[in-house]
């Protein structure tokens, strides 16, 4: 599936090609497995994605099996200079070897090949707009649009996260230092492209001047660039990208904070005990990060930022698109109070997820889309904690272990401390509301019955009664009451019980007890 028109740009240049060898030549994270990917996909039948080892393979077999139906082989990396030129004499005419890498293939210059280069990989203003709306589903202004191709160069990996981490939010006026500040594009810059140097290597770059040397001081740094094709073709000099000068800056600065440390601060430390989010949305809500610094209530003080966190929090997956999320807590405001609200809601609510953290990990994530709580972190939330253990109670009581059923669901039991987020009327929270209290009721009569089984009375009673206390209306509660009474033989408690059903009854419905609720109570009462 072609994603941009950046992408459908560069398969159009591919097709146009008609060597047997084609390299992509680009920065790392510049889009060229997405390439690929695209090409592979709108070119199905006539393509095969091979590994590096699949097409040493079928050099070492005999030609007989030699992918000789596919016109276009696709590799993902640089086959060796000795594998290409064999590649080169076993394809077939009309066949091509399209590959990507991240370093230029020496001997393309003298094999029949040509190479897109880095700078063609960067897309331009008009399919950054492209990549932000498939991302967000916003388009944004072309001011937006000019400031985020200035910051990035139209690195492809870093906007992408950018626009991920942000949904777009505050990237209008956006600069390589703020593109920095977002954790996954940091992330990306450390480990993904100045981790790739061996350190006497880095430390050339870290020498080298934002614009291109030839000779002196810098020329080193210099020319590990052209080896990568990591930098931009300037109208006077050629240029780093902004994003790679401004993560060197970041990096000089580290090594000098580090370079000089107070003769007694050299500590070892322990590995941090990874953070646990606890959220807790049944009764008072709240919202905590637990470390091994102790636990600090989360900055979640905008009631819809707060709501947005409670939506992710109790749906499947912990996810949801972005109109799902302005369905359920923008669903009376119109179109402009929502493009005004939106990103800064996600924005103050990222910001409460991520004080006080000492990595690069976002608790919120935003892929394709989709908001989604981070799964590989730690979430202790009560309304899914208690789905489980209902869950998990109703599989040993299965298996006939009514003990353990029994300890399990008194642990759900104490999880619900009260309605899902009171002093909220939304009509999603409504009905989550709703939904949860009818488990927790039918959780409680399964309960109360599994007490009676095991002949703990008293439990059982207090299980009924808790019931009766959240909907008095449960007329078979009150019969599994008045049979407990019964047993005990204390028919003025069976009387009062039955007398009390009766009234409840016809005040708020207007009815009577069932005929077999009566005939239930002549047998307890004879």
């Amino acid at each position: 599936m072609i994603e941009t028109t950046h992408l459908s740009r560069l398969l159009q240049r591919i097709e146009h090609l008609d060597t047997p060898l084609v390299q992509i030549w680009g920065w790392p994270g510049s889009g060229k497995a997405a390439l690929l990917a695209a090409f592979l996909a709108v070119h199905e039948g006539e393509a095969v994605g091979l590994s590096a080892d699949e097409l040493n393979d079928s050099l070492h077999k005999s030609e007989t099996f030699w992918p000789k139906a596919a016109r276009w082989l696709v590799v993902l990396g640089v086959p060796e200079d000795d594998r290409l030129r064999q590649v080169a004499r076993r394809l077939r005419p009309g066949q091509h070897l399209l590959f990507a890498g991240e370093r230029r293939a020496a001997c393309l210059d003298e094999l029949p090949g040509s190479i897109i280069a880095p700078q063609e990989l960067l897309p331009e203003p008009g399919e950054i707009s492209s990549l932000w709306h498939l991302l967000t589903g916003e388009t944004p202004s072309p001011d937006a649009v000019e400031s985020l191709h200035a910051a990035s160069d139209g690195w492809y990996r870093p906007l992408r996260l950018a626009l991920e981490a942000t949904g777009g939010g505050g990237l209008d006026a956006a600069t390589p230092e703020q593109l920095l500040a977002i954790k996954p594009v940091r992330a990306f810059l450390r480990h993904e492209v100045l981790a790739t140097f061996p350190p006497a290597a880095l430390d050339a770059l870290l020498a080298a001047p934002a614009e291109r040397v030839d000779v002196g001081l810098g020329q080193e740094g210099w020319r590990l660039l052209d080896e990568r094709g990591l930098w931009v073709e300037g109208e006077e000099r050629d240029r780093m990208p902004r994003l790679l000068t401004a993560s060197l800056s970041h990096e000089r600065r580290r090594r000098g904070a580090a370079a000089t440390p107070a003769a007694s601060s050299i500590v070892v430390q322990e590995p941090a005990a990874a953070p646990v989010y606890a959220l807790g949305f049944l009764g008072a809500p709240f919202a905590r990060r637990r470390d091994g610094d102790g636990e600090r209530d989360l900055d979640c003080r905008l009631r819809r930022s707060f709501q947005v966190l409670a939506y992710l929090g109790s749906t499947p997956r912990l996810e949801a698109g972005r109109e799902e999320l302005i369905e359920a807590v923008w669903p009376t405001e119109g179109d402009r109070t929502i493009e005004r609200n939106f990103h800064p809601t996600l924005s103050h609510l990222r910001r409460a997820l991520e004080a006080g953290r000492k990595d690069d990990a976002q608790p919120l994530l935003f892929r394709t889309g989709v908001y989604r709580l981070n799964p590989e972190m730690i979430w202790e939330i009560d309304t899914v904690e208690l789905a489980a253990l209902v869950e998990k109670g109703k599989k040993l009581a299965g298996q006939g272990d009514l003990e353990a059923a029994a300890a399990t669901w008194r642990r759900a039991w104490t999880l619900y401390r009260g309605p899902f987020l009171p002093g909220h009327y939304e009509p999603w929270v409504t009905a989550r509301r709703e939904s949860y209290q009818r488990q927790q009721l039918e959780m409680l009569r399964e309960l109360g019955d599994l007490y009676l089984r095991l002949q703990r009375t008293e439990e059982a009673m207090d299980a009924y009664r808790s019931i009766l206390v959240e909907d008095p209306l449960q007329e078979r509660v009150h019969v599994a009451l008045m049979q407990v009474y019964g047993e005990q033989g204390r028919r003025d408690m069976v009387r009062r019980q039955y007398d009390r059903l009766c009234t409840l009854l016809l005040e708020e419905l207007g009815v009577e007890p069932a005929g077999e609720t009566t005939d239930e109570y002549h047998r307890l009462m004879s």
